[in-house]
């Protein structure tokens, strides 16, 4: 009687053991399960903030590319002005001195120039290479 009870027990653990085991693997299954779950919403995360980091650093490019084209617009728009006030200056020197009775008296002496007055004979020798950059 006590071996049949003993085996009696022994036959409720193999079967409560088995169950555990049978808890146990779908246990580890939906674990398996939500863990893939959660990769693929971490993956969906990680391509959408990619995305995004990619749209703002188009736009920051895009707003620097705009700013350094207004600044060389802006730039050439300034030397331009100057260029344009250096040329009305020279054209103003150049109707002045065209004038005799502006440049000055009658009775003046006009002084050399040491870069104009000898600019035919320097553009002849650096034409026929003669000019003290081309060594005979």
């Amino acid at each position: 009687l006590e071996v049949q009870r003993l085996r009696a027990e022994v036959d409720e653990y193999e079967r409560t053991s088995e169950r555990v085991n049978e808890q146990m693997v779908q246990l580890f299954s939906q674990a398996q399960l939500i863990a893939e779950e959660m990769v693929q919403d971490v993956s969906r995360d990680a391509q959408e903030r990619i995305g995004q980091a990619r749209a703002h650093e188009r736009d920051i490019v895009e707003q620097a590319v705009n700013a350094a084209g207004e600044q060389v617009r802006s730039y050439a728009r300034s030397a331009q002005a100057q260029m344009q006030s250096i040329m009305d200056s020279f054209a103003s020197d150049v109707d002045r001195l065209g004038v005799p009775g502006l440049a000055g008296n009658a009775t003046s002496v006009r002084r050399p120039d040491p870069l104009l007055d000898d600019l035919d004979a320097w553009e002849t020798q650096v034409r026929n290479g003669s000019g003290p950059a081309y060594p005979s």
